[in-house]
């Protein structure tokens, strides 16, 4: 390369160039190398903060999904370990020992439903004059019933004659294997 034309520059001339020079340098540096460099940082921070939230998403979804399990296979125990169970024989068995047999005016079994590889069967049951900690207990009692079931539908009624009285109709439903 031919550096004569710098010879032929005056002093001033050539610090003018050197000053453009390194502000053409500085700015390739500051332009060229950190700014990229500091954008990468930031996305790659921001990237870092968004991949630990989706961690901690994942880690709560496996936790609900491990519970889900097992409330799946105890489900599925409490199904297999039902063998041969009456829901209207436990029905009226726990409701006559729980609100006794003159509150239990009528049960009436319900159409049944199939879904893929579970039958439901449902009854309507009505009791009169029975108080809130019986109903409660009655609902305690299903809910620890040997096979899985659930309250369908709840109506209560105060009575008019005695207001700490209830009059309740219930659906309950229990569910079994299809042979």
């Amino acid at each position: 390369m031919n550096l004569k034309f710098l010879q032929d520059l005056s002093q001033r001339e050539r610090l003018m160039l050197l000053a453009a020079a390194l502000v053409i340098a500085l700015a390739v540096l500051i332009f060229g190398i950190l700014q990229p460099y500091r954008a990468t940082l930031a996305r790659l921070d921001t990237q870092i903060a968004s991949r630990r939230r989706q961690l901690s998403e994942l880690q709560q979804l496996s936790r609900e999904y491990r519970q889900l399990q097992q409330q799946t296979a105890a489900g599925e125990r409490r199904l297999d370990a039902a063998g041969d169970f009456s829901l209207l024989t436990f029905v009226e068995a726990t409701s006559t020992r729980l609100a006794g047999r003159d509150r239990l005016i009528s049960m009436r079994p319900q159409p049944g439903a199939m879904m893929e590889e579970f039958r439901e069967e449902a009854v309507e049951v009505r009791l009169e004059r029975i108080r809130l900690d019986q109903l409660v207990q009655l609902l305690v009692a299903i809910e620890r019933a040997p096979a899985p079931m659930q309250v369908k539908s709840l109506r209560l009624r105060n009575r008019f004659d005695d207001r700490a009285l209830l009059d309740v109709t219930l659906v309950f439903a229990s569910y079994r294997r299809l042979s």
